[in-house]
């Protein structure tokens, strides 16, 4: 013990100043650790109060013990607004998500120097499974225990996380090493990587402070360096990354600043006026008709003042379909980037034009060409000339075979629309969803709907998102048995019809069009080329090239593996031409838009 202290006695004052600024850089990153948990889940305190506050309940219960209830105690003290049970879940968030994180840069540790013969295994042990935990929270981004169901960190928030807890415990690390007496040759690499296993360590054990297997640990993965240094090292660590946070978080906990002023709370002017609304207010006359998509996907209405879009939150994405409906996309993409920052997603603009392509280019983001759009106008189509040339020959068929085409009247039949659905999935797998519209009853009620009939037998239909100024193709679904031509008669049915209701644009919807287009779907756009359309570019568009992959991934997933679909409420149907025309509240069960939305619909529609 003498000699401890005569080791204490003898480390440098530059040494003891040196460790605690590295201890001071350790515990700012865990501040940020927290903000990242209160995003996950959604309190709205992810300022510097909770970051002061997740400091202070992380020193304060590594050194008594007891880490979740000691943590969410002085979480709930040291945040008002903040419940016992939401101190609990960043507590417990915090606590997982570590163990987690430290496990993979452990392992990216130990490959890189392996401080013993055989430890370079364990390290790829820990970092495999450190991918198959992010794989794992992908394919599958929310799991229950019981009747509770919890949802996994996103990808951007694992990405701060594992920044965030390398910054900790490489700063920590560095603050032991940096007390180390003189004349003990130790490796800063060898230490640190150590000092990232006993961590773990010491962490399983649950011991206040991690007293006991922290050292033996250390000392067991050194054994070449001198155990009486080590030990005086350890303590001299103990005062400075223990004691010394421990005991200012004990003051900051007997006399806690509750003050809930607003300068406290975390602000963004880009979010200055963001409004969420339930899809059914999505506005009946509105510039892009397949923006209905979201009253089946789970998604919203988003609006940052006037500025009206499309939105989706998925596990790892905000993801804003096409164009606003309403204002511009210069005042849209900065408020769009907050949103999805405060929430740990991936900011996205997905199948947007031309236009609002260059708009995001010009604003700094990363944009990509991914698809083309199908367009007609519907009152200059005609079936001759050498374009249609296919088409004719389609149709023909479909009049040889006895198809006729009638659009839907009050009542849809949806049991022999179901049948069709079936077998269709039988025949070519899974549908897909999410960007793409699915078979449900209460949605289709919502949109125009051909059906093709022969021999008094339903053999296919389509339905169309619908506005007074356009149509969109969405659902088609054909019965494997009907005849060649059925899927042609009835979009040109639809034309027929869009050109009688005065309808100036009628979208076939996007076919993929990028590097490995000709890969996916050739019979999709051989389908459409039929019909000789106008090809308008859509882009995908993200802040950087990180969120545009995550954003291209996360799309892949919900189109393949689409959530259920959202039941729709079914307003009452309309018959093809003589259409009952209900007030918009009995539409949307609620006001759609206002005077100032109508104002600011009609400027974006205008030239």
């Amino acid at each position: 013990m003498q000699q401890i202290t005569d080791t204490l006695r003898n480390i440098p004052v530059w040494r003891w100043i040196a460790a605690l600024s590295a201890t001071g850089v350790s515990f700012w990153a865990l501040g940020r650790y927290d903000t990242v948990a209160h995003r996950h889940l959604g309190t709205g305190l992810d300022g510097a109060r909770a970051r002061r506050a997740g400091m202070a309940a992380i020193a304060f219960s590594q050194t008594v013990g007891f880490g979740l209830i000691t943590g969410a105690y002085a979480r709930w003290r040291l945040l008002p607004g903040l419940s016992a049970l939401q101190a609990t879940q960043v507590t417990a968030l915090v606590g997982f998500t570590f163990m987690v994180t430290l496990a993979a840069i452990s392992g990216i540790a130990l490959l890189i120097n392996p401080v013993l013969p055989g430890m370079g295994w364990l390290g790829a042990i820990l970092v495999a499974g450190f991918f198959a935990t992010l794989a794992g929270s992908f394919f599958y981004p929310a799991f229950r225990i019981g009747k509770l169901k919890l949802r996994w960190p996103s990808f951007i928030a694992m990405t701060a996380l594992l920044g965030w807890t390398a910054l900790d415990v490489i700063a920590a690390g560095t603050a032991l090493w940096l007390l180390l007496p003189g004349g003990v040759e130790l490796a800063w690499s060898n230490l640190v990587t150590v000092y990232f296993i006993a961590l773990g360590a010491a962490i399983l054990s649950s011991a206040p402070g991690g007293a006991g297997p922290l050292e033996l640990t250390i000392c067991a993965l050194l054994p070449g360096t001198d155990t009486a240094a080590l030990l005086a090292a350890l303590v001299a660590f103990r005062l400075v990354y223990y004691a010394t946070p421990a005991a200012l978080a004990s003051l900051a906990l007997l006399w806690p600043t509750r003050s809930t002023e607003d300068d406290e709370l975390p602000q963004d002017d880009a979010l200055l006026g963001a409004n969420k609304r339930p899809a059914r207010d999505l506005p009946r006359q509105r510039p892009i008709a397949e923006a209905a998509i979201i009253m089946q996907n789970g998604g919203h209405l988003q609006a940052f003042g006037l500025n009206q879009i499309a939105m989706l939150e998925s596990p790892q994405c905000a993801l804003a379909f096409f164009d606003p409906l309403s204002g511009h996309v210069q005042e849209v993409l900065s408020p769009l980037a907050a949103h999805a920052r405060q929430r740990n997603l991936s900011a996205c603009l997905y199948k947007c034009n031309t236009g609002s392509g260059i708009a995001a280019r010009r604003a700094g983001w990363k944009v990509l060409r991914i698809a083309a759009e199908a367009v007609l106008i519907p009152q200059e189509f005609t079936e001759t000339g050498s374009r249609h040339r296919q088409l004719r020959r389609k149709l023909r068929h479909a009049e040889k075979a006895g198809v006729t085409v009638r659009p839907a009247q009050i009542s849809l039949p949806i049991e022999q629309m179901a049948e069709i659905d079936q077998e269709w999935r039988i025949a070519h797998g899974t549908a897909y969803g999410t960007t793409m519209g699915q078979f449900e009853p209460g949605y289709l009620a919502q949109q125009r709907v051909f059906l093709a009939w022969r021999k008094g037998r339903l053999d296919g239909f389509i339905s169309l998102h619908e506005t007074t100024s356009e149509w969109c193709l969405d659902l088609m679904r054909i019965r494997p048995s009907a005849p060649d031509g059925t899927s042609h008669a009835l979009v040109r049915a639809a034309i027929a019809a869009a050109s009688k209701n005065g309808v100036v644009r009628l979208s076939l919807a996007a076919v993929p069009d990028h590097r490995w287009a000709h890969r996916v779907d050739k019979g999709l756009r051989r389908f459409k080329s039929c019909f000789a359309p106008a090809w308008e570019p859509r882009y995908i568009a993200a802040p950087s090239w990180p969120h545009m992959a995550v954003s291209l991934i996360e799309i892949l997933r919900l189109v393949h593996r689409p959530a259920p679909v959202t039941p729709v409420a079914a307003p009452l149907h309309r018959d093809d031409d003589t259409r009952e025309t209900a007030a918009p509240e009995t539409l949307s069960g609620g006001p759609i838009h206002n005077q100032v939305e109508d104002y600011a619909i009609a400027l974006n529609s205008s030239p």
